[in-house]
């Protein structure tokens, strides 16, 4: 079932009027559905961490998962009896996971998205060698700090310590997590994690340059080739449609795609502006120097 609680409902209630239309009512009056938020960095499992898995526990795991030590498990306290002991697994209860979760998809997979574009481009297979360079740690925290933070609604302790802490993991070099993998399905992720963000930003007339050069990095790795003319393998279900973009077009052609960009930003000048200037900077200077003019 989805972790959001609201959708998992109607998706289990649904289900249960399918089968009996009595057992359908009685799951929306009686059943409650809480939501939850994960925030865990999960790298794409490797062989060498099956051997080491194995060297350890004596057996051979096919599919082992390796994680990073930090865990926060958010829930909601709606139980229809009384609260499952989860605290006991580090469970923090809240009354609405949803400001959490908006705060993990926008400052972690928001930067993170950033980096693995950007990163990918200027060489880096990995997002603790992006978060070394002085000039993409400085991008990444002032961009959490002073472009997404805002949007959020939470009082700036918490956004400020989320943001150390952040910075602090993605520094964690055990975590061999590629820029490679995170760049994967930008089609699915840029909504929920950057673009948001940005239609935030516009709506209180406020920057977003460093949210902006993280979507035209990204435009610029969708589109198949680094800046040395060397072939990416997108891997997106709309890799397809993005080969179809003309180079020479770039932002016009991505800002077409309906399913990626809502019309309220597609048509809005400030932002094609704004991307049309950081596309046009990573292509003149490369990645690298972009980050560092930019941060």
């Amino acid at each position: 079932l989805p972790h959001n609680g609201q959708v998992a409902g109607t998706v289990f209630t649904a289900f249960a009027e399918a089968v009996d239309a009595g057992l359908g009512r009685w799951v929306r009056d009686n059943v409650p559905f809480p939501g939850t938020m994960i925030d865990r960095i999960v790298p794409a499992t490797t062989d060498a961490d099956r051997a080491e898995v194995a060297a350890l526990i004596g057996l051979e795991d096919a599919w082992p998962v390796m994680g990073e030590p930090f865990l926060q498990w958010v829930v909601e306290e709606r139980f229809a009896g009384a609260r499952p002991p989860l605290e006991l697994g580090g469970a923090e209860f809240v009354g609405d996971v949803a400001p959490y979760e908006r705060m993990k998809l926008r400052m972690l997979n928001g930067t993170h998205s950033t980096m693995a574009y950007l990163g990918y481009l200027s060489g880096y297979e990995f997002i603790a060698q992006v978060i070394a360079d002085a000039d993409f740690a400085r991008l990444v925290k002032n961009e959490m700090v002073e472009e997404i933070a805002p949007t959020l609604g939470m009082p700036t302790a918490q956004t400020d310590a989320y943001a150390t802490q952040l910075v602090e993991r993605y520094s964690n070099t055990a975590m061999k997590h590629r820029t490679y993998q995170i760049a994967m399905d930008g089609s699915q992720k840029l909504p929920q994690r950057l673009l948001g963000t940005v239609l935030d930003r516009l709506t209180a007339g406020a920057p977003f340059e460093r949210l902006a050069l993280g979507i035209a990095g990204w435009m610029v790795y969708a589109r198949g080739s680094d800046l040395s003319g060397k072939p990416i393998v997108v891997q997106d279900p709309m890799a397809a449609e993005f080969a179809g973009v003309d180079p020479a077009r770039l932002v016009e052609g991505y800002l077409r795609l309906e399913r990626i960009f809502p019309r309220e930003l597609a048509e809005n000048a400030a932002f094609r502006e704004a991307i049309s200037a950081k596309v046009a900077l990573i292509r003149e200077v490369g990645a690298k120097e972009a980050v560092r003019r930019t941060a």
